[in-house]
């Protein structure tokens, strides 16, 4: 196998990953039905604090109007607000409300259930061989520059 259908091969299973998680997601929809462009605005403004709508467009890889539109839909829930950037007077920040900050640990804690479910039928070193490949991939794909991510190193294979 070339090293291009290993890629189509990881590509199709985190695309079938993510859709059966979706699918299987337990106790009917959330109080809050996000797309997943939402979703993960939510998940940046919470996890990584308050942002500007031009870091949560670089989060997502949207143009900042989308990241605009995001945010407006997420205020729209009384999930996040806006205010002002005390270190910039034309800026303004998005910040997670107490609300926002539930419903993510409720969608987080549904997802982590339906992963649960699906990995039931793995062995233990199984279960560990996919977090450690799952690391892996996001430790791949984090933005920040090269000389500043710890480099280790792995067999190839």
């Amino acid at each position: 196998m070339n090293d291009r259908a290993d890629v189509e091969r990881m590509a199709e299973g985190i695309v079938r990953l993510t859709m059966e998680l979706q699918r299987r997601k337990e106790g009917g929809p959330s109080a809050h039905e996000l797309t997943t462009t939402q979703a993960l605005a939510l998940r940046v403004v919470v996890t990584e604090g308050p942002q500007r709508i031009g870091a949560i467009a670089g989060w997502l890889g949207v143009t900042v109007a989308t990241a605009s539109r995001t945010v407006d839909a997420l205020a729209g829930a009384e999930l996040v607000r806006r205010e002002a950037d005390q270190t910039d007077a034309r800026a303004v920040r998005v910040v997670a409300t107490a609300h926002g900050k539930r419903e993510f640990g409720v969608r987080r804690e549904r997802f982590v259930r339906a992963l649960a479910r699906l990995s039931d039928d793995l062995s233990e070193i199984e279960r560990r061989q996919l977090a450690d490949a799952l690391e892996t991939l996001g430790r791949l794909f984090v933005a920040e520059p090269a000389q500043g991510r710890a480099t280790v190193e792995r067999p190839k294979s």
